[in-house]
């Protein structure tokens, strides 16, 4: 009888615990404009901008997404991830959003064609980066564009602090709304550049 008694509840717990499965990850990547919309022509004779460095906040270093739930509180979603790091993300997001708003193929990271001569450069630092439960999304960057790196040490800093509200509080509109003002934030840029000719 006992060990019909433990074969019964052995199955009950294999049973429970298949169950209590955990939800599948679910992975997500700003959208840069040229993805969202048809691209233009972009010009090899355009603007070179060289952008110099993309430092982001320690908090936002986690592949779970953060949603701000107070003034100094950030939750996460175990299963609601970036697909690759965050920094990286935001800068090929920016960079491609850069290169649309000045129409030129010459938009780089640094990582890939250190200094290259007769660029304009740019450094970016990220304060902050999130959204709310309740859909509101807010950028807040520090950055400085000169004629080249020695050039962009002595410029003052701009900060620029752009917000907006995703459609609804799925991670999707989440996401979506981040990738709204990294575009934001390239039009400022670029309006900038293109005025320093």
């Amino acid at each position: 009888m006992k060990t019909v008694q433990r074969a019964l509840l052995t199955v009950l717990l294999l049973t429970s615990v298949g169950c209590f499965r955990s939800p599948p990850s679910r992975f997500y990547s700003l959208t840069s404009q040229q993805e969202a919309e048809s691209s233009p022509a972009l010009s090899s004779e355009g603007i070179q901008l060289e952008v110099a460095s993309v430092v982001f906040p320690q908090y936002l270093n986690d592949p779970r997404i953060a949603v701000r739930t107070g003034i100094n509180e950030i939750s996460r979603d175990e299963y609601e991830r970036w697909i690759e790091d965050p920094d990286v993300n935001f800068r090929e997001a920016l960079l491609s959003d850069l290169s649309r708003e000045l129409k030129s193929s010459n938009v780089f990271s640094s990582d890939v064609y250190p200094q290259r001569r007769g660029a304009r450069v740019l450094q970016v630092e990220v304060l902050q980066f999130d959204v709310t439960d309740e859909g509101r999304a807010l950028l807040k960057a520090r950055w400085a564009t000169g004629a080249d790196r020695t050039a962009v040490a002595t410029v003052p800093l701009t900060i620029s602090e752009f917000t907006g509200s995703a459609e609804d509080t799925s991670s999707e509109a989440r996401v979506a709304a981040l990738s709204a003002l990294v575009r934001e934030l390239a039009r400022e840029i670029s309006a900038r550049v293109g005025g320093a000719r």
